[in-house]
């Protein structure tokens, strides 16, 4: 009987220490081990400075410890935020993620741009160690595909180029093109938009005679447009751009544009001295003695 307490003993003992270890890996959100942060994913691709995603995206935080129990939970979901490029906060959802060791953050609709995901450094796992310092994603929005992008944000400018360099303070050819590229897509409102679009000379008259290439999606998903001119004078002008261009989703330019450059005035050629009219008359001259002498001399067989 002794015997058989003793077995029951060790065994009750075992299986004790087996639910405790058990516990200590899953539940407790990992024992005393300190707290990381594994992969932060969209979709099954890691999330780096290089990432170009939609701006709709889900974004997935995986910890190395539980991150959502709620006893940690509201503190939690204050110390994950998506900020700009210039440092201010944009919208994103912040949920639980379908393991108690994830976070999903879901993007607002941002428009093209760079932005970076924050983890702060006091997100805290359920066993109580927190992660220690704040740690940075940095990713790129792309313009979305086909259709209208941007989200909820005002229609973009992202260039204006001739040349391949920005048309701001340029000096062009008399005849040429300028690319006018907008962030997200534009042809719903093509007619229109080309309405809005204008070169002006410094007395304010709009040029005529001015065409636009179809508006097109690039590798980024903006939109772009190639405006062609001919026969410009030499001067200032002034590209103007009106505040209703519209995109595909609706949204406008919302304020008007100006763009300033000059067109290369024509090199009138200098006028000759009387001088140089003398010596061009006797190189002239030259000339037509040089030409009859080889007549002559080759119809009798010389050459010089």
């Amino acid at each position: 009987m002794k015997r058989t307490t003793s077995v029951l003993a060790v065994l009750l003992a075992l299986l004790t220490a087996l639910n405790v270890t058990a516990f200590a890996a899953g539940g407790s959100g990992g024992g005393n081990n300190p707290l990381t942060i594994d992969s932060v994913k969209v979709g099954e691709d890691d999330l780096t400075a290089e990432s170009k995603i939609s701006g709709n995206s889900e974004i997935v935080l995986t910890f190395s410890n539980n991150v959502t129990e709620d006893t940690v939970w509201d503190g939690n979901l204050v110390l994950i935020r998506v900020e700009d490029s210039e440092n201010n906060a944009v919208s994103a959802t912040v949920s639980k993620g379908t393991e108690k060791n994830q976070i999903s953050v879901t993007l607002g609709g941002l428009a093209k741009g760079s932005y970076t995901l924050y983890a702060g450094a006091d997100i805290k796992a359920k066993n109580g160690n927190t992660l220690g310092e704040e740690k940075p994603y940095p990713f790129s929005v792309k313009g979305e595909g086909s259709g209208t992008g941007g989200g909820n944000n005002p229609l973009s400018l992202v260039s204006v180029k001739a040349n391949d360099a920005d048309l701001e303070g340029a000096e062009l050819e008399a005849s040429g093109k300028i690319v006018i590229t907008f962030d997200r897509g534009m042809t719903e409102n093509q007619a229109a938009n080309f309405e809005q679009i204008g070169i002006y000379d410094k007395d304010g008259k709009k040029v005529e005679g001015v065409t636009f290439s179809d508006f097109t999606k690039d590798d980024d998903g903006n939109s772009y447009t190639e405006l062609s001119y001919e026969n410009l004078t030499g001067g200032e002008y002034t590209l103007k751009l009106g505040k209703g261009l519209k995109a595909n989703n609706g949204k406008t330019l919302g304020e008007d544009k100006a763009i300033n450059f000059t067109v290369k005035a024509e090199e009138e050629p200098e006028e000759k001295t009387i001088l140089d009219k003398i010596v061009d008359f006797f190189k002239m001259i030259i000339d037509f003695l040089k030409n009859a002498l080889n007549k002559v001399l080759s119809l009798i067989g010389v050459t010089l």
